[in-house]
C-alpha cells in the first residue's frame, strides 16, 4: 500500500494565511471540502475545464493538484516547511473519516462497478465485474472484490486503503479528525476557527459523489466479511466505529428491488465511462507524438535537463 507520508504530502491542500491544513480521505466528504477551500480562495470553477486529470465530473477535478496554486500544496513545499506545517502547534490540521464499511462499498460502486475510466486505465480490466443485469450480478461482483483484496497486490488503492495509514495516525497530530457522519459538526469546528483567522466562513459542504446504489451489512458474504474485517479492524479501533457483524447470505427484497430498479442508469453509467475513455485513448494517440515533438524542440532551447525538467511537469499535470 501506499505509504502515509506519500499520500499525506501529495493530496494535503495548506492554506498559509490561514495556518490550515486539510489531508483528504477518498470517499469521505474529500470533494465536498475541497471544492469549498476552493471557493473560499478565490480559485474560479471555471479553471477546472482546464483539468488533464482523467475524471469524468468537473467538480472531481478539484483533486487535481495542477489546478491549486503551487503554494497551496504541500507537496510544493521544501522539506523543512513541510515538517513544520505537519506538526507545528501554529497549524490547524484537519481531516475527515467514514465508517469504514460503507466507505468500502461506496468506493467499489463508484470506481469499480461502474468502470471508472481513471481506474481502467490504471488496474486493467481484471479488477472490474461485467455490466451487471441484476442485483445478483452486483452482489457477485462486489464479494469477488472484497475477498480478493488481502491476496491482490495489484488491486491496492487510496480508495479502500485504511484511513488510519493514510492520514498517519498517530504520526501527525490533528487538531480534529471528523467524521463525515457528522460532517456539520465538523463543519461547525472548522468555521470557528477559520472565522478566527479570516473573519469570514467556508462555503457551505455540499454533498457530492453520493453513492448509486443503497448499501446493506448483507452484501458480503462469508469469504467477503471475513476479509472486510481484515482490511477495516485498523480504522474501527482508531476512530471508534463497530466491527462488521455478519449479517446473513443476502439483502433482504427491498434492496434488490432497489437495485434492479437502478440497473438502466448504472449500464447507462457504464457505457458512458467506457466511451470517455475510448475518446481519452484517441486523444492519447493523437497528441502523444505532438508532445514528444515539444520536448525535442524544448531540447535544442534548453537542453536535456532543461526537458527532464520539463517531462516531470507533464506527469505532474496528468496525474497529481
Amino acid at each position: 500500500m501506499l505509504a502515509t507520508r506519500d499520500h499525506v504530502e501529495r493530496t494535503a491542500v495548506v492554506l498559509d494565511d490561514l495556518r490550515l491544513a486539510y489531508v483528504p480521505v477518498p470517499k469521505a466528504a474529500s470533494t465536498s471540502i475541497l471544492s469549498a477551500l476552493a471557493e473560499f480562495t478565490g480559485s474560479p470553477a471555471e479553471r477546472r475545464i482546464h483539468s488533464r486529470k482523467l475524471e469524468v465530473t468537473r467538480n472531481a477535478t478539484v483533486h487535481d493538484g495542477s489546478m491549486w496554486d503551487p503554494s497551496q500544496r504541500l507537496l510544493r513545499k521544501g522539506r523543512d516547511e513541510r515538517a513544520r506545517i505537519l506538526q507545528s502547534d501554529d497549524w490547524f490540521r484537519f481531516t475527515v473519516v467514514r465508517e469504514p464499511v460503507r466507505r468500502m462499498w461506496s468506493a467499489w460502486v463508484s470506481k469499480v462497478l461502474v468502470r471508472d475510466p481513471r481506474f481502467v486505465m490504471s488496474f486493467g480490466n481484471d479488477l472490474f465485474p461485467a455490466p451487471p443485469s441484476s442485483s445478483s450480478d452486483v452482489l457477485e461482483g462486489f464479494r469477488r472484490f472484497v475477498a480478493g483484496l488481502p491476496v491482490r497486490i495489484d488491486w491496492h488503492d487510496v480508495h479502500w486503503t485504511s484511513q488510519v495509514e493514510l492520514i498517519g495516525i498517530p504520526e501527525i497530530p490533528y487538531a480534529l479528525v471528523g467524521r463525515t457522519e457528522a460532517i456539520r459538526e465538523v463543519e461547525a469546528v472548522v468555521n470557528s476557527y477559520v472565522l478566527q483567522r479570516s473573519g469570514r466562513p467556508l462555503p457551505t459542504l455540499r454533498r457530492e459523489n453520493q453513492s448509486l446504489l443503497p448499501y446493506s451489512p448483507a452484501v458480503f458474504d462469508e469469504p467477503a466479511h471475513d476479509a472486510c474485517l481484515r482490511f477495516t479492524n485498523a480504522d474501527c479501533e482508531a476512530f471508534g466505529y463497530e466491527p462488521l457483524e455478519f449479517a446473513g447470505a443476502s439483502p433482504d427484497a427491498a434492496w434488490h428491488a432497489a437495485v434492479d430498479a437502478a440497473l438502466p442508469a448504472l449500464r447507462a453509467l457504464i457505457e458512458h465511462n467506457e466511451r470517455f475513455l475510448d475518446v481519452w485513448r484517441l486523444r492519447e494517440v493523437d497528441e502523444g507524438p505532438r508532445r514528444n515533438q515539444r520536448l525535442r524542440q524544448a531540447a535544442v532551447a534548453v537542453g536535456v535537463a532543461g526537458v527532464v525538467s520539463l517531462s516531470g511537469l507533464v506527469g505532474i499535470t496528468r496525474g497529481s
